[in-house]
């Protein structure tokens, strides 16, 4: 029997096994060895199932750890190509208006340069400002460009950029001048060397010459530009307002002295906020600025409207833990099915301990099948992930790869943690085949002991407690993603076609387009608006009357709409009436909000209330509307926030107010009703790209990457499920033959095919019971944090946790079953003829 001391002396064991060395043994290393993967490789040999059973299920786990390392470590490696990058941080800020904060990385003009000349513990700083819509003209060709920005020339001496024409020390310092990417490069001159010199245009009508051009930025990079334009471009368009302390939108990186605080730089912000920046803000406003530090940018940055390439840290540590734990699976298979193949291996070890074998020389030799299966396993596994790789890149929107040569030190890595799980696997049932006393074993006396049979049903149940968890994980997020797709936004987003003109002067011609789109019988209604879905609106303190006739200052977010924008949308007018385009003072004075804003207000009748929307700098009402009208909350962003209180103003279509387009379809003629919108506004404005989109495609978008990470967890759940039942299938086996005889007795006896399926089938079934027991509060857990991301979510489902219990217990039954029915099934008198 194994004794308890075994257990509580595990780990000491096999510290000493890898660590001491018997002196008689080091003699004869290599022979021994050489001897220990001969004995090795004869067993695997005689027993096919058992190493194949092991091989897939080790080779399985392996892969989806590596392919989730290769995630994990993608993430986590965000911007660590820079040079001297502990040293960089992001200044970001926490931005009171009124009654609300939003966490922004937009901050005034001089901030940057103020910081750099003013204290001597920041070296270098420079300023990015994104240009929205950016239209790169060459010749005949006009296409919208992403990744365009004004920025400082200090750029190069903040953030990396590689240079593969020219050079980036003193470039962008004359106003219109540029560095584009090789991308760019290589689509407007057909190489980096030709493009030196020559001339592209901004928004058609500003030329920039190309000084350098630059290497394409690592995919593993938040700031991802393609084409940087000299700073003093804008500062010549903007004049006198470019140094102003009110001028807000531009991104501040600055580069520190080692050693120096990022608490330090952050007194300085506070110092500057209040001497220069607090006497520019309006009443009730405030702002706190401080340092994100470079790497951190990616994975904890949650700002709004930040131009970065952002991922979410929860998300890669739940990867991460879901890799350890598929591995742990894998590995609770092979020291499940070691310790309960252990009986047939007894006489093997006793034989060897009398004839002089030492415990640690035994060890040794289980060790190095237990290692020797994880290199076979971890062989399998790299093919696999090869073969596998394009998949998982498409769902995870990634260009992930295993680099041999380049990156070697990936490799030595997933290496050691083949070693490991090969330790790991095979520590555990080595000491126990190693603790065997001979003079038992060769009477035949030897029986596991209780705790070990404890341990084996205590793995089946955590393999089980995972994949439950991980498959009711997956439904709740499939349910979550059908009821997002399938909710009420609150407007009319079937064939309903959006695009935007590039600017505030274009959009002075959507009188004209709405006019002229009417023409066609296809297109039901024109209507449109300042921003689109998802695009945000304006923030601005205004004055709004209360309950008791006073009037509160507070921050609004309000936008413009164009004439017939509720109707053509299908937003339902609760209280009031729409916007009258007959009435001319509804331009100026009229007001509609949305339902959320009445109700922060606290208002019954909010009809003819009324709302200062412009003041002065004490805080006055320089011009003030009435509210006509109630609109029901419609989903303006996402459906992970709340929706915003809304005020709404009136405007007409030749004030350069509605930049956003919202046209209706008729069914039957899209391809053609699309031509026609597509050569209508090309004949308005030849010198801007048309580029559209459908809002359910829009509204379907902006949860793809919960979708992509659902159809990671639940593909990684089968994965899970899978090797749990190929470890339950090889232990049913070696139980089903260990109770071949009691099995024979009992058909003799008269006991039925079915008692025995029973007999055989109950413990496994108690298990998964145990495992559902325990994985369904975890479950609820987990899940309910995750959904709590969500404003608007589905209450929890209780049925996807009983289907999950019940769809893992009928694959376990299954798996058994199989087994069973074969040992079930045998005459008595073949299992009983040598008794």
């Amino acid at each position: 029997m194994i004794t308890s001391t075994l257990y509580s002396r595990y780990w000491f064991c096999l510290y000493e096994v890898v660590w001491l060395t018997h002196s008689d043994f080091t003699k004869c290393l290599i022979p021994m060895f050489t001897n220990y993967i001969k004995v090795t490789l004869r067993h695997l040999w005689r027993n096919k199932t058992y190493t194949l059973i092991n091989v897939l299920g080790l080779s399985i786990g392996m892969t989806c750890a590596i392919l989730l390392y290769l995630y994990v470590q993608d993430e986590r490696s965000y911007d660590s190509y820079h040079r001297d990058k502990a040293q960089i941080y992001r200044v970001e800020s926490d931005m009171k208006f009124g009654d609300k904060t939003y966490k922004l990385n937009i901050l005034p003009s001089p901030l940057a340069p103020t910081l750099q000349e003013k204290y001597t513990d920041v070296i270098q700083s420079a300023r990015i400002l994104d240009i929205d819509q950016a239209i790169v003209r060459l010749g005949k060709q006009r296409f919208y460009q992403n990744g365009v920005h004004y920025v400082d020339p200090s750029i190069f001496q903040v953030l990396t950029f590689k240079p593969i024409a020219g050079n980036t020390d003193r470039v962008l310092i004359k106003p219109n001048t540029t560095v584009i990417n090789r991308t760019l490069a290589t689509k407007l001159f057909r190489s980096p060397q030709q493009a030196l010199g020559q001339v592209v245009f901004l928004n058609d009508s500003i030329p920039y010459t190309v000084e350098a051009v630059m290497e394409n930025v690592p995919n593993n990079s938040h700031f991802k530009p393609e084409m940087l334009v000299s700073m003093s471009t804008h500062r010549k368009e903007a004049q006198q307002a470019f140094n102003e302390w009110d001028n807000f939108g531009f991104t501040c990186f600055v580069k520190l002295k080692k050693g120096t605080s990022p608490q330090k730089i952050e007194t300085y912000l506070k110092s500057i906020y209040h001497q220069h920046i607090e006497p520019k803000m309006s009443k009730g406003n405030s702002l706190k600025m401080h340092l994100r530090p470079l790497e951190d940018i990616h994975l904890y940055a949650k700002l709004e409207g930040d131009y970065a390439d952002t991922g979410d840290a929860q998300v890669v540590y739940i990867f991460g833990v879901i890799a350890v734990l598929i591995l742990l699976i894998a590995s609770a298979n092979y020291m499940n099915l070691a310790t309960a193949k252990s009986l047939e291996r007894a006489k093997e070890v006793g034989i060897r301990k009398v004839v002089g074998a030492y415990r640690t020389q035994l060890i040794y030799q289980f060790l190095i099948e237990a290692v020797l299966l994880g290199l076979v396993a971890f062989v399998v596994s790299l093919s696999l992930v090869e073969l596998l790789l394009p998949y998982f890149n498409h769902l995870t929107d990634k260009a992930l790869g295993i680099q041999y040569i380049e990156a070697p030190q990936v490799l030595l890595f997933l290496l050691g943690i083949a070693l490991f799980t090969g330790l790991f696997s095979g520590g555990y049932p080595a000491l126990v085949l190693s603790h065997f006393q001979p003079s038992k074993v060769l009477k035949g006396k030897f029986s596991h002991s209780k705790r070990g049979q404890m341990l084996r049903r205590g793995l089946v149940v955590f393999q089980f407690s995972i994949s439950i968890i991980m498959i009711i994980g997956t439904g709740i997020v499939y349910n979550q993603m059908q009821f997002i797709s399938k909710r009420n936004l609150g407007y009319d987003k079937d064939l309903m076609y959006n695009f935007a003109f590039v600017d505030s002067e274009n959009s002075k011609k959507f009188a004209v387009l709405r006019q002229q789109l009417l023409r066609n019988p296809d297109i039901k209604t024109v209507t449109g608006s300042m921003y689109g879905m998802d695009d945000g609106f304006n923030l601005s303190n205004m004055l709004i009357e209360q309950r008791d006739g006073t009037s509160k200052n507070t921050s609004v977010a309000y936008f413009f709409v164009a004439d017939g924008y509720f109707k053509g949308l299908k937003m339902k007018i609760k209280q009031g009436r729409a916007f009258d385009a007959s009435n001319r003072g509804d331009y100026a004075n009229a007001i509609i909000v949305n339902e959320a804003f009445v109700r922060k207000q606290g208002w019954k009748n909010p009809i003819g209330k009324q709302i200062g929307y412009e003041l002065n700098a004490k805080g006055q009402a320089v011009k003030r509307g009435q509210i006509v009208g109630v609109v029901a909350d419609f989903h303006m962003e996402s459906l992970y926030r709340p929706i915003e209180p809304l005020m709404m103003r009136f405007a007409p279509g030749n004030k350069g107010n509605i930049r956003s387009v919202f046209v209706k379809l008729r069914p039957g003629s899209i391809k053609k009703s699309l031509a026609y919108i597509q050569q209508t506004w090309e004949k308005l404005q030849p010198q801007t790209p048309f580029q559209g989109q459908f809002l359910d495609q829009r509204a379907a978008s902006a949860y793809e990457s919960d979708r992509q990470r659902g159809q990671v967890f639940l593909n990684f759940a089968l994965i899970a499920i899978f090797i749990a039942c190929l470890g339950l299938f090889g232990l049913a086996s070696f139980t089903a033959r260990q109770r071949t005889k009691e099995i024979g007795i009992r058909k003799v006896l008269g006991a039925s095919v079915g008692h025995i399926l029973r007999l055989l089938s109950v413990r496994f079934v108690r298990l998964v019971l145990i495992s559902s027991v325990i994985a369904f509060p975890l479950a609820y857990y987990f899940m309910n944090q995750w959904l709590q991301n969500f404003a608007y979510r589905i209450a929890m489902p209780w049925v996807i946790f009983i289907v999950a219990g019940t769809a893992t217990l009928l694959i376990a039954l299954f798996t058994v079953s199989v087994q069973s029915w074969r040992t079930a099934r045998v005459n008595p008198v073949q299992v009983l003829k040598d008794e």
